[in-house]
């Protein structure tokens, strides 16, 4: 048998639509799933049932409206009387409510942005409308619709969060303009809608929302945007690169999903190498650029010049590592790291200078080329296609 009430008020057992008496039968059903398992006092149904001046019959006609719903569910044992009051019994996996819990528990927990997103879309699929939507919302009716619709504004908006930890900021565009137009008092929808319009490329329409917003919470409540949303959008007016959430912002439940870290910027505009600790792993592993082949090589075949690339290699590569990221004459690593490219290629290294340029330079077309990129050969782009492929992500310079 299956409960529903995110949605209108509806039974199915065995596969078939229950018809559930309108009137008072039908909202001491609501009262009885809006506490599953749970005894609710004679007292309390009846002065849901009728308020303050409940008739002198208001006992047996809600026995009346007992027997009628046991008949309905077809299991007198469905329906029992305590000492406290009525209980209703609800099965495991029987209440879409309680189907609807599990699976943002799943979610919080799985610590993973693919599944989480999973059961996020799991979750919001089981609602077919507003909470008991076709039922009287008295207490304790309405207490339990108004917390079930808070989470599932919550749900939908971890959903958009895992969406745009995972890069789909385009496809979350579309959801979140339906999403601010149902909840259009929920910040934190309309800043993702800000942030995934400007990872879209469309930083005008970004700023637009935060206008729209700003409009309807002094008309609405006489408030301005919060902190938070008032951070991302400086941060979009000032171009970064991806800009996050305010750090000191509450960034709203857990759920194993981490969002994407901003690249660094060379002052050109490209991103650059991050934590010198990644940056030294490829440049000094990546064939002839591998400063022992340099080395094995002067000693194998007695050739001075190849020595003296070989020390130069060195030495730029210990200055690499030994060095700040930017000293106090302006120059930093970004300017080393081409250097020991030029080496490589100089020595035959071609995809390891073409694998450096690509994770230091801007990928952007109108970006100028360094000459010495424009010798490299196709095997070496292919390569730098199939690293890109995989994903690399570097750290941030330390600060």
């Amino acid at each position: 048998m299956e409960f529903r009430i995110l949605g209108p008020l509806g039974i199915t057992k065995n596969g078939i639509e229950l018809r559930v008496p309108a009137g008072k039968p039908r909202l001491l059903l609501a009262v009885l799933l809006c506490h599953p398992n749970e005894p609710v006092s004679t007292d309390r149904l009846v002065d849901v049932l009728w308020g303050e001046e409940p008739p002198k019959s208001a006992g047996d006609n809600l026995r009346v409206y007992v027997s009628q719903l046991r008949k309905l569910l077809g299991d007198a044992g469905r329906i029992v009387r305590g000492p406290h009051g009525y209980a209703l019994t609800i099965g495991p996996g029987e209440l879409d409510a309680g189907r609807f819990e599990e699976l943002l528990t799943a979610a919080r927990g799985c610590g993973d942005p693919v599944m989480a997103g999973v059961f996020l879309r799991q979750a919001l699929a089981l609602w077919r409308g507003r909470a008991l939507a076709d039922v009287e919302h008295v207490d304790p009716i309405a207490a339990t619709a108004l917390r079930l619709e808070e989470r599932r504004a919550a749900a939908a908006e971890d959903a958009v969060e895992a969406d745009l930890a995972l890069g789909r900021d385009a496809e979350a565009v579309a959801e979140l303009r339906g999403l601010v137009q149902e909840y259009p008092l929920r910040e934190r929808l309309r800043a993702q809608l800000m942030l995934a319009l400007y990872r879209s490329g469309r930083q005008v329409e970004a700023l637009a929302v935060y206008q729209e917003t700003r409009k309807v919470l002094v008309d609405e409540l006489g408030i301005e945007p919060g902190p938070a949303m008032r951070a991302l959008e400086m941060r979009i007016l000032n171009g970064d690169p991806d800009p996050d959430p305010d750090p000191d912002s509450d960034p709203g439940p857990d759920l194993g999903v981490t969002p994407p870290r901003p690249q660094a910027q060379a002052p050109g505009g490209g991103p650059v190498w991050g934590s010198w600790v990644w940056a030294a792993i490829p440049l000094l592993s990546c064939g002839y650029g591998t400063p022992w082949a340099f080395v094995y090589a002067a000693v194998t075949r007695r050739s001075l010049g190849l020595g003296l690339w070989a020390l130069a290699y060195l030495g730029l590569g210990a200055i690499f590592l030994v060095m700040p990221f930017t000293d106090d004459d302006g120059l930093n690593k970004l300017d080393i790291i081409p250097m020991l490219a030029l080496i490589s290629l100089w020595f035959g290294g071609t995809c390891h200078a073409v694998l450096v340029r690509e994770q230091v330079f801007a990928r952007d077309p109108s970006v100028e080329r360094p000459r010495w990129q424009k010798v490299a050969g196709g095997a070496a782009l292919v390569l730098v296609s199939l690293v890109a492929a995989a994903g690399y992500v570097w750290l941030e310079p330390p600060a």
